[in-house]
């Protein structure tokens, strides 16, 4: 059994220096796989270089073929065919194939020869190498047998033994690769590379002798042999004062003694060569001039009779003309065997005498010994006339030597410096004659004649002169062919053995008993690759017939392969077969002449079925990957077009991965609905293969667009199919037969009700779910009627869909980007509750920001509705249950730790405002709310989906537990193939099952309804330490300023006053901002509200943000720096240059969200109509210069609706300026103009309001 052709390709074509270090790569793991496409046969490998921490990447293409394998490597020493890195790659690929990495084929053994990769006797290994069965029947044996040992020695075992009434021999030995070539008679092992016998021997010679009994036979003369050729030496010849061998932990070193002896060359190296067959020059050198000249070599094709191929190529060498166009000296034979000085030749003949060391006897015995382990090669290859070498020898002889000879033919075909010595003619000078060598490498031609009642065929060669008769070969060596001074290369080395066969007289005998036996097993496969000229031989001839095609179905990795076979007249013909195919009929020749263009058409039909199709290299056989197979009801459509065209199909039978059922699903669905979830009885079948739900949805969460059948077959899911029901499958529960639907999924039973088949579905639905079904309305509800004439339109259609939520007992999210009024729309609805009712316990939840607001809203639209804030310390521990109130505020953190309170309480109505906070499912406050006990739940939120899409788990399943199933279905399903993948159609399910549940209003979409311009307040509260801080100022200031008062007069009064009202309005920004000896800490509500407002409610519109104070816009931009906002910045000290830039860049850039403003700055001149949100951080008593700042939004060319909103912190100075412009709003409009304006209209109870 011959090596591997990857290892071959290895051994051929690398120097050992290559080879060693190519194992090394391979030994040290070194080797990566990085792509692999299984059709074209094509591997690319990340290696790593054994000296130096660099990655070179190596492609190995088509290597699936020894013909057609090519390799490349990006690195620098990619000059020769193989490197150390290829060498590496292709180790590691044969290793990867011996293993069935690559899930090519079954390895099936050959017990004649197999190789296992064991260095020392290893019980484990022998026990992992033979089948179970075979290693017990060893033992048993052992018991009362052993094995006769005929030889060991030289790492090598030779024995036999009696098993089972059969006598069988075993021979065991270490190859170069220090592993074990083993070889047995029997053929009773095919799975496991050792049979029994084998592994008899193994046992016996390790428990006999142990784990490194080889060691103990090895002879190292073979490795001093080894190490001598390097210097053209052996063992045979004198080395006394030439060289010494050492030894280390038991392995020769060689030492050369005398300096002169050089190496041969750097790729030689090999075994002993045998005495026979070292060629005896048949003259003396003559001595060249002792001038330095330019040498050249030359090269000289020699008969060889006594070793197979009968043929030589020598190297001479001679001083040259300058032209180089001849040798202008006698020439001299080069000693390939010694060292040779080439410091004098060209790089080309330096190569050249690498190439011809390689063809070297010693070199082709490596390479028999390493293909042919047990053939004894050297004792057949010294023949003599009458010996004939085995056929197995001959074509690895030719295997090895025919590409060189051919690069040789390539390299040398136009050079002057060849010659060939006539047989019997002395090695001189005089007696070389100039060969030419001919790139056109010749293939043989066969004719067969019926002459005298028996069939002559005869072997022939096209020149390209002529023609010839293959016994007309001048050459003595059938691997050339020459006529005159002309050599020819035969195309491939299969082509010498075969013309051997017609040898010596150019002509085989059939005799008419023999003819058809001959005919089948000799002629017709010959004809498939050569071309065979039937002179006059019965046949009948067929042209320009019309074949027919069927196609045969392979698999091939994860291509499904459509190989073409054309039929003519009964007779299949593959397109690998030549354009003349002879097939025997009865006493005549058929021969049937290809309709190529004809088959051609065919294909290019079976072609246009798909895009995708693909080509393996100079192949007809169509390719196509299994996804696209499966893409869009493909297969079926492709089924039925053959169909149409009359072209059969076959091999379904024999796919693995492929086995298609090609019947259509058959759906048949009846959904019926109970009080809280729908029914749906489900019956799925392909053909007669019954399908269940289980099996579908383990299909859908593979992504699998086929289910496997219980014949084995797979029963194909079309795209339309899995786009209708996929949905319906992933939500519902139920395996078998039939699937529960939560009532929160009505949005899939409505969609699937839009495209109903009557054959597929059915519904029978309660009468609250046929309303919608059938109508798509909403019941109208009137609202309040104080409210009418103040909700916009959109807000009256929230406030009904509200009512509509609480009928069908659904949770929703109101989705309301800021200042649409998602407050008064709810405050609408729990009215509505109380007068339908008659009663009203409600609870709001929302951040402490937001308290005050609700509180005012209440007031002002629903002063009907009582309420009850339950928060800070002096908080009542029945507040809660006490029913004088309708409704309890309370903010998120109450709500987490006064839990148990709340639980003792069933509402009527849940609301969370900003119900965002609770977008983490793992979080206290998230667990606290949805341990509430309601009738009904609402969230507010402008941004229910802030960072990804799973914000709105926890938010779905307070309001609806249970409807996007638990949280890691939901991930698996949901979350990461939309986040991380941004897989489409699980957006679409996921878009289908929320949609009833979120009312989506945007400012652009309500735009018609809404004013220009919005103004509104936004209340903040205070947190302790701010609070702290702000009463301790008051206080001072209050008894200081009240003291002046009273001495001086309110109007001498002034200065003071404001210098303690502007440090209260700083103390309400942050006390940061403070100038004090003190420093305060950066304690902000207002930092943390805007942060807020920013981040989550305004979503991606774009804001403006004023500031009296520049110690504010500094903590600002330290803010949304925190937060990943791009902003941009100026003051009044903002050159008029950077001024423009900023405001151009806020202007044209999405991304730049936020413009930081100081009040007194932006106050003239300014156009910023990008944004649509206004935040005045401190606002104060001038109502014309907050004014002014809302209008470089609202200016010519804004084409949005404009929200502005004023920060004031509650029961703050902030808060009393507010309520004291209400009371002098006249006044404030028409004669305050600046602070001192301001003062000089307070009276004393003001300053003591302000101040208390």
């Amino acid at each position: 059994m011959a090596l591997p052709y990857l290892i071959k390709h290895i051994y051929n074509f690398g120097t050992e220096e290559v080879i060693r270090r190519g194992k090394k790569i391979h030994a040290l793991g070194n080797v990566e796989l990085i792509e692999y496409d299984d059709l074209m046969g094509n591997i690319v490998f990340r290696v790593k270089d054994d000296g130096y921490s660099t990655f070179y990447k190596v492609h190995i293409n088509q290597f699936k073929d020894p013909k057609t394998i090519s390799l490349r490597c990006t690195c620098p020493y990619n000059l020769a065919e193989v490197c150390r890195h290829k060498a590496g790659a292709l180790f590691h690929l044969q290793d990867m194939l011996d293993k069935n990495l690559l899930g090519d084929k079954e390895t099936i053994y050959d017990q004649k020869h197999t190789t296992v990769k064991i260095k020392l006797l290893d019980l484990k290994l022998i026990r992992m190498l033979t089948s179970t069965e075979s290693f017990e029947k060893a033992e048993e044996y052992l018991r009362t047998n052993k094995a006769t040992i005929l030889e060991a020695k030289n790492e090598r075992v030779v024995a036999e033994l009696d098993f089972d009434n059969e006598h069988y021999k075993v021979v065991l030995q270490k190859n170069e690769e220090r592993n074990f070539d083993t070889s047995c008679t029997c053929d009773s092992e095919t799975e496991h590379p050792l049979c029994v016998h084998k592994g008899i021997l193994f046992l016996q010679l390790f428990k006999n002798y142990g784990a490194g009994y080889f060691d103990s036979i090895r002879n190292w003369d073979k490795e001093k042999n080894k190490l001598l050729a390097l210097y053209g030496y052996s063992l045979e010849d004198d080395i006394k004062g030439k060289f010494e061998f050492t030894y280390t932990d038991g392995k020769p070193f060689l030492r050369v003694l005398d300096s002169s002896i050089k190496r041969v060359a750097l790729v030689a190296g090999g075994e002993t060569k045998p005495k026979l067959l070292e060629i005896q020059p048949a003259f003396e050198p003559e001595a060249e001039p002792g001038q330095e000249v330019t040498m050249k070599i030359g090269l000289v094709i020699t008969s060889f009779p006594t070793q197979y191929p009968n043929v030589q190529i020598e190297a001479v060498q001679g001083e040259a003309n300058d032209e180089l166009s001849k040798f202008v000296s006698k020439t001299a034979k080069i000693d390939l065997t010694k060292f040779v000085n080439t410091t004098v030749f060209s790089e080309d003949d330096k190569m050249l005498l690498q190439q011809l060391r390689k063809l070297m006897s010693t070199e082709v015995n490596r390479y028999l010994n390493r293909n042919s382990p047990f053939s004894g090669i050297w004792e057949n290859i010294i023949q003599q006339h009458t010996d004939e070498l085995p056929e197995e020898t001959k074509h690895l002889i030719n295997e090895y030597l025919h590409p060189k000879f051919k690069k040789l033919f390539l390299e040398l075909s136009r050079s002057p410096f060849v010659f060939y010595l006539p047989s019997g003619k002395k090695f001189i000078t005089e007696n070389l004659q100039t060969a030419i060598l001919s790139d056109h490498f010749i293939q043989p031609e066969f004719s067969i004649n019926y002459i005298n009642q028996q069939y002559e065929v005869n072997c022939n060669v096209q020149l390209p002169t002529k023609a010839f008769a293959i016994n007309e070969n001048e050459c003595e060596s059938s691997m050339f062919f020459q006529q005159g001074a002309n050599f020819y290369i035969w195309k491939k080395p299969e082509d010498i053995l075969l013309i051997e066969q017609f040898l010596p007289t150019g002509k085989k005998i059939i005799t008419e008993q023999d003819w058809a036996q001959q005919l089948t097993d000799f002629i017709l496969p010959l004809s498939r690759t050569y071309s065979v000229h039937f002179a006059n031989v019965k046949k009948e001839e067929i042209k320009d017939a019309k074949p027919e095609l069927k196609l045969l179905l392979k698999e091939k990795g994860e291509y499904l392969l459509f190989q073409p076979v054309f039929n003519y007249k009964g007779h299949d013909i593959l397109q690998t077969d030549k354009e003349k195919i002879f097939f025997p009929v009865a006493d005549k020749l058929l021969v049937i002449h290809r309709n190529k263009d004809a088959e051609q058409e065919l294909l290019a039909k079976i072609e246009s079925l798909h895009s995708g199709f693909v080509r393996p290299v100079d192949s007809n056989i169509l390719a196509l990957k299994g996804k696209d197979v499966l893409r869009n009801n493909w297969f079926f459509l492709f089924i039925d077009a053959v169909k149409e065209m009359n072209i059969p199909v076959f091999g379904f039978e024999a796919l693995k991965n492929f086995r298609f059922n090609t019947a259509k699903p058959s759906t048949k669905i009846f959904i019926s609905s109970n009080t809280d979830w729908f029914d749906a009885k489900i019956e799925i079948q392909f053909g007669e293969q019954k399908v269940t739900i289980d099996d579908v949805k383990k299909a859908l969460a593979n992504k699998q667009q086929f289910v496997q059948l219980t014949d084995g077959t797979l029963g194909i899911l079309p795209e339309e199919w899995v786009k209708k029901y996929s949905l319906l499958f992933r939500v519902g529960e139920g395996k078998a037969g039939n699937m529960k639907l939560s009532k929160y999924h009505f949005s899939v039973i409505e969609e699937l009700y839009l495209q109903r088949d009557e054959e597929e579905l059915s519904f029978q639905l309660e009468e609250k779910y046929e309303r919608l079904k059938d109508n798509h309305e909403i019941k109208s509800v009137p609202a309040p009627a104080h409210l009418q004439a103040i909700l916009r339109p959109y807000q009256e259609s929230g406030f009904q869909w509200l009512n509509y939520l609480r009928e069908v007992q659904w949770g929703g999210i109101l989705a309301v980007d800021m200042g649409l009024g998602k407050t008064i729309q709810a405050l609408c609805f729990l009215h509505h509750l109380k007068t339908e009712n008659g009663s009203l316990k409600a609870l709001v939840v929302c951040p402490t920001t937001l308290m005050f607001n609700w509180q005012n809203e209440i007031k002002k639209f629903t002063p009907e509705i009582s309420f009850y804030v339950h928060h800070g310390g002096a908080r009542l521990k029945d507040g809660i249950s006490n029913k004088a109130f309708d409704v309890i505020i309370t903010t998120y953190g109450t709500l987490r730790s006064d839990i148990k309170q709340f639980l003792e309480v069933s509402f009527d109505y849940v609301i969370l405002d900003e119900s965002q906070a609770i977008k983490n499912p793992s979080s206290k406050v998230t667990k606290a709310a949805s341990l509430l006990k309601a009738k009904s739940r609402l969230c507010l939120s402008g941004t229910p989906l802030q960072n990804n899409t799973f914000d709105i788990y926890a938010q779905m399943n307070f309001l609806n537990p249970g409807m996007l199933g638990s949280m890691e279905f939901f991930k698996q399903e949901f979350s990461i193939p939309i986040d991380k993948f941004g897989e489409k159609e699980q957006k679409d399910h996921l878009r289908k099952l929320l949609y009833p549940f979120i009312l989506r209003r945007t400012k652009e979409q309500v735009a018609k309804d809404l004013p220009e311009k919005q103004e509104m307040v936004l209340f903040c509260e205070m947190g302790q330490e701010q609070r702290k801080i702000y009463e301790a100022y008051r206080n001072d200031y209050r008894d200081k300023i009240l003291g002046v008062v009273e001495n001086q007069g309110i109007q001498k009064s002034q200065l003071t006053i404001l210098q303690g009202l502007m440090k209260l309005r700083q103390i309400c920004d942050s006390p940061a901002i403070v100038k004090e000896e003190e420093r305060y800490p950066n304690v902000s509500v207002k930092l943390e509200e805007l942060g807020r407002e920013i981040t989550e409610n305004i979503s991606n519109h774009k804001a403006l943000v004023f500031s009296q104070f520049l110690g504010m816009l500094a903590l600002i931009k330290e803010k949304m720096k925190e937060l990943g906002v791009d902003y941009e910045y100026f003051d009044g000290s903002s050159t008029v240059a950077e001024r423009e830039r900023a405001i151009q860049r806020f202007q044209n850039e999405d991304n730049c969200r936020v413009f930081l403003i100081s009040l007194k700055a932006g106050g003239v001149g300014l156009n910023l109509t990008a944004a649509d949100y206004v935040y005045i951080v401190d606002p104060w008593w001038n109502p014309a210069v907050e004014q002014q700042a809302i209008d470089r939004t609202h200016r010519i060319g804004q084409t949005k609706n404009i929200f502005a909103y004023r920060m004031i912190c509650t029961d703050t100075v902030e808060d009393k300026i507010l309520k004291l412009q209400e009371r002098k709003r006249n006044l404030a409009r028409e004669v305050i103009t600046d602070d001192e304006g301001f003062v000089k209209t307070l009276t004393k109870e003001d300053v003591e309001y302000l101040f208390s």
